[in-house]
């Protein structure tokens, strides 16, 4: 009789580590609900997660499903013509986010004009980064990165704009410099119109 119940027991035992393992083991599931100060939900509102952007936005309903391994510590929603809400995750499966205005985000637009005054003494694009615009790094293969810029896909490369048109970085070292109007740096809030692609920051050059 008793080895029957040591059996049991240990049978017990080990059904239990089983379930709680599967249940460690469990991804964390949350849904984000975007609203405005009218309590109307936004689609198309971006979310962040530790300060990082996400590929996806908001439904037509205003809400983002997101299901990790790992529990995130912010989480934040905006929408550039509305506002901002950032908030500290505490175990929630269901949160709701009302937008509010632009006051404790730490991605603030910092975008900036640089015309072409003396385009002459760049012998090309890189040198005209190098020389004109502070923020905009370019290393010794002439690769781009804004400054501030944590990739969330693995590149850190900005989106180039051409005149209105994103092009690739073959066709944005052929840029002649004497040609240049301006440039324009996008860092924060201003790149949501770009998607996910502006998610390093985005570079957009006009020329005459």
């Amino acid at each position: 009789m008793n080895i029957l119940k040591k059996t049991f027991l240990f049978a017990l035992i080990l059904l239990s580590a089983i379930t709680f393992s599967q249940e460690k083991d469990e991804d964390i599931k949350l849904t984000i609900t975007v609203k405005d100060f009218n309590n109307k939900p936004i689609p198309g509102a971006i979310i962040l997660i530790n300060n990082k952007k996400q590929n996806r936005t908001t439904n037509e309903n205003g809400n983002f499903k997101i299901s990790s391994k790992i529990a995130p510590d912010e989480i934040a929603a905006f929408f550039p013509s509305i506002g901002i809400k950032k908030i500290k995750y505490k175990g929630e499966t269901n949160l709701e986010l009302v937008l509010t205005e632009n006051k404790d985000f730490n991605l603030l637009s910092e975008n900036t004009n640089y015309k072409n005054d003396n385009p002459i003494q760049y012998r090309n694009i890189y040198d005209y980064l190098r020389g004109k615009v502070p923020g905009v790094n370019i290393d010794s293969e002439n690769r781009i990165i804004i400054r501030g810029y944590n990739s969330i896909n693995g590149s850190r490369n900005p989106l180039l704009i051409l005149n209105g048109n994103p092009i690739e970085q073959d066709a944005f070292s052929n840029i002649v410099t004497t040609d240049i109007k301006y440039i324009k740096v996008l860092k924060g809030t201003e790149t949501s119109a770009y998607g996910s692609r502006g998610a390093n920051g985005v570079i957009i050059v006009q020329t005459l």
